[in-house]
């Protein structure tokens, strides 16, 4: 399934995207709750909601499978993906837990030495933006770089897990944009300012639930600036794969429904090239994973 958060008229929800469109799930489950005793809640507001709720997707594909079943001519309106804006999957998640150094690609580009264990650091969860969202330049760095990212969200509590159940714990699978101010980064000797402004953290479009993705290895991952790309590598190239990611991040604290953990970026960014490349108001950036889709935002200058 294809779980989004979207506005409609000025009003925020949450569906699945079918083909025919985005059903709403409060709306859904109201009706199907009602029609066939599908066990639904009136409470499934935001993805927070559905995530924290143990049987929450398992309900959700219950209602899709009833609404696939329904006649044409009986079936509930599915509104039309252009009739709707996509807002990040999860607008404020629990925690947001990144990685640095986890490409071959990026670390050989890089120069750096192979990490014998994760390299993590944290973003603030007010930094996250949805699609087609504009990335604000703050006043403070004119180094802004690009960083394609797979995202893992959290949909069960999970504490000192083993490699081999590690997957049981996921929800799905979204795109993330690890926006970096280079020279914070540099100058601070740790990544949190850098990595943490006002609007560095694009997700979306979706959350591809865990059914479909599975341990999501051997998937494409590009980045695209003004057309041109910059980034395309594929997940395979990841130095510690998911399972070994949730398994070393939760004998350390325990992670939550709707913690979203982004595995670091490949090769292709914009300080490592001869000269360096940094984003510039009016930059439009493209952003694929397969099996995902695209993450699309533009740069403007702060106000």
């Amino acid at each position: 399934m294809r779980l989004v958060t979207y506005s409609r008229m000025g009003v925020p929800s949450i569906g699945v995207q079918l083909e025919t469109g985005i059903l709403d799930i409060p709306d859904a489950a109201s009706y199907f709750g009602r029609k066939y005793h599908v066990r639904g809640q009136n409470f499934l507001t935001t993805m927070m909601d559905l995530l924290q709720w143990e049987s929450g997707i398992e309900v959700v594909r219950q209602i899709v499978a009833r609404y696939e079943q329904t006649p044409l001519n009986e079936r509930m309106m599915a509104y039309p993906l252009d009739s709707v804006t996509l807002e990040a999957p999860i607008t404020r998640p629990g925690k947001i837990i990144a990685l640095g150094k986890n490409y071959l690609d990026h670390i050989k580009e890089t120069g750096s030495e192979t990490p014998e264990f994760p390299v993590i650091f944290a973003k603030w969860p007010s930094c996250v933006i949805g699609p087609n969202d504009s990335i604000r330049m703050p006043k403070i760095s004119d180094k802004i770089d690009w960083e394609v990212e797979l995202a893992i969200v959290i949909g069960k509590i999970c504490k000192e897990v083993d490699e081999s159940k590690a997957l049981e714990y996921i929800a799905g699978y979204t795109i993330a944009n690890d926006v970096t101010a280079r020279d914070l980064q540099r100058s601070d000797g740790q990544w949190i300012r850098g990595k943490s402004l006002d609007s560095f953290c694009p997700m979306g479009p979706c959350i591809v639930t865990k059914d479909v993705l599975g341990n999501a290895q051997g998937l494409q991952i590009y980045t695209k600036v003004n057309g041109e790309m910059k980034q395309d590598s594929s997940t395979s190239k990841m130095m510690f794969n998911v399972s070994q990611i949730i398994a070393y991040l939760s004998k350390a604290f325990t992670l939550e429904p709707g913690d979203v953990i982004i595995t670091g970026t490949p090769s292709g960014v914009g300080f490592v090239r001869d000269p360096p490349e940094y984003l510039k108001a009016g930059d439009k950036i493209e952003q694929y994973i397969e099996k995902i889709g695209y993450l699309r935002n533009t740069v403007v200058k702060s106000k």
